[in-house]
Order: C-alpha cells, then sequence, then structure tokens
C-alpha cells in the first residue's frame, strides 16, 4: 500500500514515540518537575506553558520523598488538574528510588537527560548560571515539550546483568590504562624488554617472566636462561597457559643485557613496572571474574549462545566456557561479513587468485586475442595481475 501523506519510517517512528509519550504526559497532567540531589530536593509544580502552580524545597534523602510526591498530586488536584506526572534527571542511582516510590503511588515517571537540561541553562538566559530552583523549572519546561523517555525497569536478572558489565567496563578501562603505564615506563628504563615478543603486553610468556623477575633485568641474568625458564614455567599454570615460549625467554635473557634507557631513571621506574604489571594482572583477574559471572546470568536466560554470535565478545579466561558455534557444511569460516543479504554474521572466502601466466602471449590468449594484434577485445600486458576484465 502506497504512502498518500509522503511520511517515511523515521517520522511514522516520531509519530508513534511522541504518542506514547503524550499518553504518559496528558495535557490534563500537571508537571512535577524534581531536581534531585543528596539532601535538598527542589519540587515544582507548572502546567504544560511552563507556568509555576507551587514551590516545595524538602530537606531529606531520595527514599524519604513519599510524602513530598503525594503533597505535588494533591496540589495538582487542587489546581484544577486530573493528575500529575513526575519528571526528573535520572542522577546516580537516585531517580531508581524515587521510581519506586512514584510507582507505590500509582504516578508515572519520566526521565529528562542532563545535557538537555544542560543546554537548556544556557538558552534560557545565556548564561552557566546554575541553580536548584532554576534546574526544575527546566525539566518541567523540557517534559512539557516531551523531551523526556520512559525509564527502562529491568527484573533482577537483567539488572544484575547490567551492574556485571558496568563492573566488567571498569577493569577493562583499569587494565588499559595500566597496560600504558606499564608501556611508557619500560620505554624510559628499558626499551629492549619490549622486543623480546611481537606483542609482549598479550604474551603470558612475557608477563610470567617480568612477575617473576621484578622486571628487573638483573634477577635475570643472576638466573641465567636455564634458571629463569624454570621458575616462568612454575609461574605459567597461575596465568592460564602451559608451555612457556623458549624464543621469548631467550630474547628477552638477551635483553637483559641492554642498558639502554634512562640511567636515572632506571631503579625507580622498574620498581614501578613491577608494580603495574601487578595491577594488570589483578585487573585481569577481575575481568575475568565478572564475565564468568555474566556467562553465568546468560546460562540462566537462555541468551549464551545468542551472545556468543556477537563479533567482540569476551574471550578472556571464562572463554572456555563460551561454546563454540556449529559451522553447517558447506558454510564459510568466521572473520569476515557475509554479503547475503538477512544472514547472520560470518566469513566470506577471500576471491581466489588465478596464477600468473608465464608470458604475456600467454596473457593475451587469456583475453581472447593474439600477440601484437590490433583487432579483438583489448588486452593489458602490464606487470598488475590479475589483468582487468576487457571491455
Amino acid at each position: 500500500m502506497s504512502n498518500r501523506r509522503g511520511l517515511s519510517r523515521g517520522d511514522k517512528r516520531r509519530n508513534a514515540r511522541l504518542t506514547r509519550l503524550r499518553q504518559v504526559l496528558p495535557r490534563e497532567h500537571a508537571i512535577l518537575a524534581l531536581d534531585l540531589a543528596d539532601d535538598r530536593q527542589v519540587f515544582a509544580l507548572t502546567d504544560h506553558d511552563s507556568r509555576v502552580l507551587a514551590r516545595r524545597t524538602v530537606r531529606c534523602r531520595p527514599w524519604q520523598l513519599g510524602e513530598a510526591i503525594e503533597w505535588g498530586r494533591t496540589a495538582a488536584t487542587a489546581a484544577g488538574f486530573a493528575g500529575v506526572t513526575l519528571a526528573c534527571e535520572p542522577t546516580g542511582h537516585r531517580w531508581k528510588v524515587v521510581d519506586q516510590l512514584a510507582a507505590a503511588a500509582g504516578i508515572v515517571l519520566v526521565c529528562v537527560q542532563p545535557l538537555l537540561v544542560h543546554r537548556a541553562r544556557e538558552a534560557e538566559d545565556f548564561t552557566r548560571d546554575k541553580s536548584d530552583d532554576k534546574d526544575a523549572l527546566l525539566i518541567a519546561r523540557l517534559a512539557a515539550q516531551l523531551h523526556v523517555y520512559l525509564p527502562e525497569r529491568a527484573d533482577p536478572s537483567w539488572a544484575r546483568l547490567r551492574h556485571l558489565g558496568a563492573r566488567r567496563v571498569q577493569w577493562v578501562t583499569a587494565g588499559g590504562a595500566t597496560r600504558q603505564q606499564l608501556r611508557d615506563l619500560l620505554e624510559c628504563a628499558w626499551p629492549a624488554a619490549l622486543t623480546a615478543a611481537r606483542f609482549p603486553l598479550d604474551s603470558l610468556t612475557w608477563q610470567a617472566a617480568m612477575a617473576v623477575t621484578g622486571c628487573d633485568p638483573a634477577r635475570i641474568q643472576d638466573l641465567g636462561l636455564d634458571g629463569l625458564t624454570a621458575a616462568v614455567r612454575a609461574e605459567l599454570p597461575a596465568w592460564g597457559a602451559r608451555r612457556p615460549s623458549h624464543r621469548i625467554l631467550a630474547a628477552l635473557h638477551e635483553a637483559a643485557g641492554d642498558e639502554r634507557g634512562v640511567p636515572a631513571q632506571r631503579p625507580g621506574a622498574l620498581e614501578r613496572a613491577a608494580f603495574a604489571l601487578a595491577d594488570l594482572r589483578h585487573a585481569q583477574t577481575q575481568r575475568d571474574q565478572a564475565e564468568a559471572l555474566m556467562i553465568g546470568v546468560l546460562d540462566e536466560l537462555g541468551l549464551t549462545a545468542l551472545v556468543t554470535t556477537i563479533p567482540g565478545s569476551p574471550r578472556s579466561a571464562p572463554r572456555r566456557s563460551w561454546p563454540k558455534p556449529a559451522t553447517r557444511p558447506g558454510s564459510t569460516p568466521a572473520g569476515r561479513w557475509s554479503s547475503t543479504p538477512g544472514s547472520a554474521p560470518g566469513r566470506t572466502p577471500p576471491a581466489p587468485t588465478p596464477a600468473r601466466p608465464p608470458s604475456a602471449a600467454v596473457a593475451a590468449r587469456c583475453c581472447g586475442s593474439r600477440p601484437g594484434a590490433r583487432s579483438g577485445p583489448p588486452c593489458s600486458t602490464t606487470p598488475s595481475w590479475p589483468p582487468g576484465t576487457p571491455t
């Protein structure tokens, strides 16, 4: 069926979203805007033209706002409105307590993004002056203009999964910062250590060797290559590996005699590098623990097999718990995007490269012309291969 009004799919989705928001923010309801803080809460009751009907400031914690929310409904009814809708900024976790109190009172809560409030504060009077009373009025104005969204109310399993995901992000960020710090310290004090492996900070052998020696080249020289190998072999099971890389250990033992670096910074920087390596190991352990707990929650929800099909899913210590996706006969290996519309993300095999002919004459016959002939389709005999398609 053709679209006679010329509305795009984006227009229809936007209209549907505005309809849903208007159902929770009807014009028969007043807007009770709340500027949340730790111990001082500011309310502003307004109509849809941003006219202030009542104000109230309460000095209490967020979980003590039940009586103030009920005051807002009573004041809205006294002003001639059928009800009230509560609007606030989602600051921290305080708004979740307010959402629970509003739901218990039968009042709908909508949220306004803090960035919109910040921009509205600048557009109000061309200043960045901030006050709780002004912010409450700006929240009410944005809510009247439907610049709000309905907050997500997750069940306990999804809420736990989100908290575990936040913890994983925290340790991934901490691990990345520690990796950069470790690299900077070694580049200053002992740059030869970073050449012992192609990707030293990703090598378990390199990390275990630096851990057992405290990032001290003198300690490596005292142990010798055999002693270093034995120490790393005993340490590797704790890092999740079985056998060390003898090539990396030999290169690290050779780098121990390299004196390049800033001599004055070397003692302190290497000591700090040992601390950074311990912090990196701790961050990796905590990240793996969070991932293992997330996998347990996904198993309860029955979503583990679905999540593992997403490129970039966690592949660390709990990676042994991730089931390997089955490969159908004749399907392509994973890694490159498939070009089939509607297919799941997969890999497409690389296009076969034809063998280069031994001479220009053979190349000319492949293109359908004789060597030196001017008739027939043009053929390129340049060194590039494979030749382009004749046109």
